[in-house]
C-alpha cells in the first residue's frame, strides 16, 4: 500500500511540474519500400475516375500480366463510352516499388447515326433493331455507342429468329462499321435470308379420328401459310387444353420443296 501511494505522489508531482503535457506517444513506424508492389498510378489524357480498373491496382502485388489484362478492360470501358479508337499505354517506373504511368489517347467520340440491314426480306425491321440493342438501349442502337463484339454476340439470336419465322437457311455476315469525320458511325449488317419456307402437310397422329380432328382445328394452321414457330407452339398449347392430352410437335423440312411438314403426335390413354 505504501509503494502504491509513493508512485501516485510521484505522478502527481511530475504533472504539476509540467502542466498541460500530453502522455508520451509512440512514434509511427516508417513505411518500408516494397519492391514487389505497385505504388502510385498516374493518369494522363483522361479523367482519373475513367480509369478506375487501373487505379485500384495501387498497393497491390505487381503482376505485369494482370496489369495488361486490366488495361484491356479499361480500354473496353472507354470504347463503351463512345471512344471507339481509345488506346492505353502503360510505362512501368521503378521507385519505392513500381509506379505505373498511364497515358490515354481517347480520340474522337462516336455515336451511331444509322443501322442498315443489307437485305430485301420481309423480317420486321423494328424487331431486327430490338434484337441487336444492348445495355438498356445505350449500345448498338441509333444514338448509342457501337461495340463490335457485343453486336457480333447478338447475331446468333437474330439468326434464330429468322429461322423461327421461316427463313431456316438464313445467314448473317459480320457487321461493317463506317466512321466519318463528324463522329457518326454507320453500321451495315449483311443478311442472306434465302427462301422463306411455308407450311406443307399438317397431320395429327395417334388416338381416334375425332380427337385428331379437334387437334387439327385447334392448331389453326393452313398449308401454304408461312412457317412461324411461335404460332405453331400456340396452336399446340390450344390443342392440349381442348383435348386434355399431351401432344408432341414434330416438324420436318421437305426434301424436294421449300415447305415444312408439321406432325402433332397425340398421346393415347
Amino acid at each position: 500500500m505504501h509503494a502504491r501511494s509513493s508512485l501516485l505522489s510521484l505522478v502527481l508531482a511530475l504533472t504539476a511540474c509540467h502542466p498541460g503535457s500530453a502522455p508520451p506517444a509512440y512514434a509511427p513506424v516508417a513505411a518500408t519500400c516494397s519492391p514487389d508492389r505497385i505504388g502510385h498510378v498516374s493518369i494522363a489524357g483522361a479523367p482519373r475516375d475513367a480509369l478506375a480498373p487501373l487505379i485500384v491496382l495501387e498497393g497491390t502485388h505487381d503482376d505485369p500480366a494482370r496489369t495488361e489484362r486490366i488495361a484491356k478492360i479499361a480500354t473496353e470501358g472507354l470504347r463503351a463510352n463512345g471512344y471507339a479508337r481509345a488506346t492505353i499505354a502503360i510505362q512501368r517506373v521503378p521507385r519505392c516499388g513500381v509506379d505505373l504511368a498511364v497515358t490515354v489517347t481517347l480520340g474522337q467520340k462516336f455515336r451511331i447515326a444509322q443501322i442498315e440491314f443489307d437485305t430485301d426480306d420481309e423480317f420486321p425491321a423494328v424487331q431486327r433493331l430490338a434484337l441487336i440493342e444492348d445495355a438498356l438501349g445505350t449500345v448498338n442502337t441509333i444514338g448509342g455507342t457501337y461495340i463490335a463484339y457485343r453486336l457480333q454476340r447478338a447475331l446468333p439470336e437474330l439468326r434464330r429468329r429468322y429461322a423461327d419465322a421461316g427463313w431456316i437457311d438464313a445467314k448473317i455476315d459480320p457487321p461493317k462499321a463506317t466512321y466519318d469525320a463528324s463522329g457518326a458511325v454507320t453500321i451495315t449488317i449483311p443478311v442472306r435470308s434465302g427462301p422463306r419456307f411455308k407450311i406443307g402437310n399438317i397431320r395429327a397422329i395417334g388416338t381416334n379420328a375425332t380427337t385428331r380432328s379437334t387437334v387439327i382445328d385447334a392448331l389453326g394452321l393452313r398449308p401454304g401459310d408461312y412457317y412461324d414457330r411461335a404460332s405453331i407452339r400456340s396452336g399446340i398449347e390450344r390443342a392440349r387444353k381442348q383435348t386434355d392430352r399431351w401432344i408432341d410437335l414434330h416438324v420436318e423440312v421437305a426434301a424436294d420443296r421449300a415447305e415444312i411438314d408439321v406432325d402433332a403426335i397425340v398421346e393415347g390413354r
